[in-house]
């Protein structure tokens, strides 16, 4: 019987560990994500309003396609 609490104990100790463990993967990815977004509103927002509008859109999409074709002439030469 008692072996049997142990193992019960045991099982919903790692259960909760692994539940905390990728509550905070989520939330550092939420962290990263807010500030990537905040890295390219610097980047890209030319008239300071806080926003991308259509020609600073542009402008990222072109630098996101360079970097990308980069990233393959590299990918090539390894």
């Amino acid at each position: 019987m008692k072996k049997l609490v142990l193992i019960a104990v045991a099982a919903s100790m790692v259960t909760g560990l692994t539940s905390i463990s990728r509550a905070a993967d989520e939330g550092g990815a939420k962290k990263d994500k807010a500030a990537r977004h905040a890295e390219l509103l610097k980047k890209y927002d030319k008239n300071g309003d806080g926003k991308l509008d259509e020609s600073e859109k542009a402008a990222m999409k072109e630098d996101q396609k360079k970097h990308k074709k980069d990233g393959d002439k590299k990918e090539e030469t390894k």
